[in-house]
């Protein structure tokens, strides 16, 4: 999926992970609000792109992930 020059290409692969991250987002309130404003002040493409193609996003270990209508998680930002 692309959405004006950004492409959705850090698919997470490890199902380990995708797993962690399912049971993040079941305990978790949904965070995709969230990362659209702070991606609005700096990407304001990237944060059209998170609240059209992503379904909810999480917090996990320094990094916002969000999940797609097809339940695939992708990471979109990370903090150092």
């Amino acid at each position: 999926m692309n959405f004006q020059g950004y492409s959705l290409l850090d698919e997470v692969k490890s199902e380990e992970l995708q797993e962690q991250l399912n049971q993040m987002a079941a305990k978790a309130s949904d965070r995709k609000d969230e990362l659209v404003d702070l991606l609005n002040e700096e990407q304001p493409t990237k944060s059209r792109l998170v609240d059209s193609a992503y379904s909810q996003c999480t917090w996990w270990e320094g990094c916002y992930y969000c999940q797609d209508q097809d339940l695939k998680w992708y990471r979109v930002k990370c903090f150092t």
